[in-house]
């Protein structure tokens, strides 16, 4: 096999990122000088490689530099057989794409020297929701009790974001810039499209509702993974239900709209535990919950409230339908599972 067909893309993307062996960067030295490249595109390479970058310009001395410059502006030798065209523009083809991968990784390097990406960070209290809006123009709503941090310019061709409790996303579509949202062990993908994420640290489940468009949602088996272990693929009204505890991760089909239904004010509790309802009271209405539930009951609940419902309007309600005692004293509440009525 001759040496032009050992010079793959992927060899010429890290000599330009001068992350080769000796051995490869001789190899690809040779390639160069044997195939006779078009003289611009060695140009290119060149001059936005390395005289630009002073770590890359040192890679090779003055002299070598000097005299690889002259040999790939020089004719190829006559070995009496004239090179293959097709394979000239092969090489022509395969040096410009490693030349634009070179430059581009080059000038996002520029950028995060003159202009450097910083974290922003959106916190809710207990009691509090927020609405802002990300550097792409997509809209997120923060539930109580909730943090979102992401970077205030999306670069390298992605949109990561990281998100603790609960969000709801209205994203701008960007098929050139994927967005995902990093939940733990969690990671959701999307294009553009609306969706629901319910990922409290303190919960052993986590929910991801589509209200429109679709989503990807994968588990990994550790946050830095590149492969997922499971995947789901979700369309509108469909659900991702994860559990912490016994690795479940499913898909169902639901009524999206009553996930979301928070963004608007109301208070939705669909099939929800004792536990559950706890947690979802103290971060609405920013008060302490002692739970005395009656061992081996395991009942579940459902109400709907609208946000200035007061807490005691609430409890009250809870105590009629579902049999729920309850005492208050300050911001303390405890509350004692009765009687289930399923």
């Amino acid at each position: 096999m001759e040496q032009k067909d050992k010079i793959s893309e992927e060899l010429i993307a890290r000599f330009l990122r001068n992350e080769v062996s000796e051995q490869e960067r001789a190899a690809v030295i040779a390639y160069l000088q044997n195939s006779a490249p078009d003289d611009a595109v060695a140009q290119t390479i060149f001059e936005q490689s390395w005289e630009h970058d002073d770590s890359r310009a040192g890679s090779l001395s003055p002299l070598a530099y000097e005299r690889l410059q002259s040999r790939m502006t020089m004719p190829a030798r006559n070995s009496g057989i004239p090179f293959p065209i097709v394979y000239r523009v092969a090489a022509s083809f395969l040096l410009l794409a490693a030349c634009i991968y070179g430059v581009t990784t080059y000038w996002q390097h520029v950028l995060n020297i003159i202009d450097p990406v910083q974290y922003v960070t959106r916190e809710t209290y207990p009691g509090q929701r927020l609405e802002f809006n990300l550097p792409d123009g997509s809209h997120i709503v923060l539930n109580a009790g909730s943090k979102l941090t992401y970077p205030d310019k999306f670069r390298n061709g992605k949109r990561d974001i990281m998100l603790q409790g609960e969000a709801f996303f209205n994203v701008v579509r960007d098929e050139e810039k994927p967005f995902i949202v990093h939940t733990g062990h969690v990671r959701t993908q999307v294009l553009g499209t609306s969706f629901n994420i319910h990922a409290y640290p303190d919960e052993h489940t986590m929910r991801v509702s589509v209200l429109t468009g679709k989503v990807a949602v994968s588990l990994y088996k550790d946050s830095a993974d590149t492969a997922p272990q499971q995947q789901q693929l979700l369309t509108v009204n469909e659900q991702v239900y994860f559990d912490r505890v016994t690795g479940a991760f499913e898909k169902e089909y639901v009524s999206a709209a009553p996930n979301m239904a928070w963004t608007e004010g109301r208070l939705i509790l669909r099939n929800a535990s004792f536990q559950e309802i706890a947690l979802t009271l103290e971060r609405w209405y920013n008060v302490k919950i002692d739970l005395h539930a009656a061992e081996g009951k395991g009942c579940r609940f459902t109400a709907n409230f609208r946000e200035n419902t007061t807490l005691r309007d609430v409890l009250e309600m809870l105590h009629i339908t579902n049999h729920i005692a309850y005492s208050m004293e300050g911001n303390m509440v405890k509350l004692y599972e009765g009687k289930c009525n399923n």
